[in-house]
């Protein structure tokens, strides 16, 4: 039972990470597990809800810039759609991919916190599944911003490791103990400078899964006070998209709609949407 009740506790209030310990071993593992990269570059990403999402977005007169455009596997499809697209990626494995797939699109490598982009140049600047990868994801958010036109779009999906697993069938004690770090993290959040906490990854992983090199978490009531912050409106702020699109049944998807209007438990589903426009 302790055993369990610690877990839930490193689950809400992971203890801090040593990151000068721990870049090296990432950049390590970055170029060297091909498995990794062959894992995110499966192409059907294509079909996930929130790149269907971003495609219907994007014109044909617009520049699209993906901040970690990794294989290349949604930076292609844009590029079919927009005027041009372009993908920043430090990973020579994931830019190899990406720049073996057809299309007109191209790639940089570059830190995607400082990519060498003029600014107020792109219509729309997105992500997925990158900001839990990286130690300081507001660098990265405020680079997005940067390289947007006055009334262009960003557009971001993260895992939100703030998750009650509302989706789960949990035993009593234990969605209670969700309950209280819960709370627990919404009052921190409103304390925290930062949108964000860096946590250990799980780098010794084997097999590999997606999300073994996460070192940072995203809290989206903090995202959403940090993108007003910095000058971009937050148009639409979801963590039960995912789960209402994949759901089996009406019954289903229309409960997780009801958890997304709820005004404590729409900040603890899964996955983490944000759309917002930089002010004109």
């Amino acid at each position: 039972m302790w055993t369990g009740i610690l877990s839930l506790k490193n689950y809400w209030l992971p203890d801090a990470v040593d990151q000068a310990s721990v870049a090296p071993k990432l950049s390590r593992f970055y170029s060297g597990r091909a498995d990794y990269h062959e894992m995110t570059a499966r192409q059907d990403k294509i079909n996930h809800p929130q790149v269907r999402l971003l495609l219907e977005l994007i014109k044909p007169t617009d520049t699209v810039v993906e901040f970690g455009c990794g294989g290349g596997v949604v930076l292609s499809a844009a590029g079919e759609r927009a005027k041009e697209a372009i993908g920043f990626d430090i990973g020579d494995i994931a830019l190899a991919k990406a720049n073996g797939r057809p299309g007109k699109h191209r790639t940089i490598k570059s830190d995607v916190a400082k990519v060498p982009m003029p600014s107020d140049a792109a219509d729309i600047a997105y992500s997925f599944e990158v900001l839990e990868h990286v130690w300081d994801p507001a660098a990265v958010i405020r680079e997005m911003l940067r390289v947007l036109k006055p009334g262009g779009t960003l557009f971001v999906t993260t895992p939100n490791a703030y998750t009650m697993n509302l989706h789960l069938r949990l035993r009593r004690s234990v969605r209670l103990i969700h309950h209280m770090g819960a709370a627990a993290t919404l009052v921190l959040a409103a304390m925290r400078k930062q949108p964000y906490e860096n946590i250990p990854p799980d780098l010794d992983a084997d097999p590999v899964y997606p999300d073994c090199d996460m070192i940072t978490r995203v809290h989206p009531r903090s995202l959403v006070r940090f993108a007003r912050q910095i000058g971009c409106e937050p148009l639409r702020i979801e963590t039960f998209f995912f789960l209402s699109r994949k759901s089996s049944t009406d019954a289903e998807r229309q409960r997780f709609e009801r958890l997304e209007r709820h005004p404590f438990y729409h900040w603890h589903g899964d996955h983490i949407l944000f759309l917002g426009r930089k002010a004109r």
